[in-house]
């Protein structure tokens, strides 16, 4: 939560009496040693105005940006406003010259030496991470207007909140990230917000718009194997070995064969339920120095227990539609030819199907 400003009203003033007779209470800012009759509501107007006070509190002047119009807006003096008699301040006090030259215990003097220019206001900043607005968003969200018939200014109202500005659509964005109700439709937008279970609001996770990925893809090989050898039982299932006697690939960036003595071993953990680990080396054709590329492979086969015992037969594995189960790997590539340099560090995801004594893989590059 940032700061509230409530918490320092009380704080940041001075309350005394100009004479003994007086019957009002005055209030001096100990930021700018502006003095004005006591009045809270006056003096956290005040403080919203205050530039001593907002450099001492950027979390404030953070939140006084997003609720303020035009770009490289200044602040006015706050102890003077134009058409004030000289030596009054802008409620027609004058200054109490005894509290003025009191230093404030624990508190530097913050006073602007004359001459000294104006801070122009601080710009919301967020994070890359946040969810983003659109241009055609930000024009959704508001609607614009002419507050009269010759105003040459065009103004705008968020229809989510009511507030009213000037037409600027840097400012209007920035409105958008503290909006309280777009804020609750933005992450509505955000997928990981319409989980059954959830971050809650006030955490940094709900707010996050992270890229999602797609898949592209990218080729198909086949890989001709021999029998599996069965190994026994383990610690983590029964286990078993095929060789690779073989292969060809085909896809966007080439095409090349499976060399032989690839191997792939296989974990029954359950009757519905093999872990696939695999090591394969592909090589390029139609290249005068072929390339060679090593493919590891991770996934699971999974089905329903007659469907797995049918596969473990190539001629019935044949005959068996691939929707039937799912042969799902992870796999990447890695090689040492700068040509192909690319592929080192991408990840593939692979769908694949038994066919005889044959395993047909297709690989989608995530991007």
């Amino acid at each position: 939560m940032g700061r509230s400003i409530e918490a320092d009203v009380h704080a940041a003033f001075v309350e005394f009496r100009a004479g003994d007779g007086d019957k009002c209470v005055s209030a001096q800012c100990i930021y700018c040693q502006q003095v004005r009759a006591k009045n809270t509501t006056r003096q956290r107007a005040h403080l919203l105005r205050c530039e001593a006070y907002l450099q001492a509190h950027p979390d404030v002047a953070l939140q006084v940006a997003a609720e303020r119009d035009g770009e490289g807006e200044t602040y006015p003096d706050p102890t003077v406003l134009e058409g004030t008699p000289a030596g009054h301040t802008s409620l027609g006090f004058m200054p109490n010259p005894r509290i003025n030259s009191t230093p404030i215990p624990g508190r530097p003097s913050l006073s602007r030496p004359e001459g000294t220019p104006l801070a122009k206001k601080p710009k919301l900043k967020h994070g890359g991470n946040l969810a983003d607005i659109s241009l055609k968003e930000v024009h959704a969200a508001f609607e614009e207007f002419k507050a009269k018939d010759d105003d040459k200014g065009i103004s705008a109202r968020c229809l989510y909140c009511d507030q009213v500005r000037a037409k600027n659509t840097s400012r209007q964005r920035e409105h958008l990230m503290v909006c309280p109700g777009y804020q609750t439709v933005l992450k509505e937008k955000i997928p990981a917000n319409n989980l059954r279970h959830q971050f809650e609001d006030d955490d940094v996770a709900s707010s996050l718009s992270i890229p999602m990925p797609t898949l592209d893809l990218d080729f198909r090989m086949s890989i001709m194997v021999k029998p599996k050898v069965t190994v026994g039982d383990t610690l983590l299932g029964r286990e078993a070995w095929v060789s690779c006697v073989g292969g060809r690939w085909a896809g966007r960036w080439g095409k090349g064969i499976i060399l032989p003595s690839g191997q792939h071993s296989q974990t029954t953990v359950s009757e519905t339920k093999t872990r696939i680990s695999a090591k394969y080396l592909m090589q390029t054709t139609g290249e005068e120095d072929p390339v060679f590329f090593t493919c590891t492979l991770n996934g699971w086969w999974i089905a329903d227990k007659d469907v797995m015992d049918k596969l473990q037969d190539p001629i019935a594995a044949d005959n068996m539609a691939a929707s039937r189960y799912k042969l799902r790997v992870t796999m990447e590539l890695e090689t040492g030819n700068e040509r192909y340099s690319s592929l080192n560090g991408g990840i593939y995801v692979g769908s694949g199907c038994r066919r005889g004594a044959e395993i047909v893989y297709d690989f989608y590059r995530v991007s």
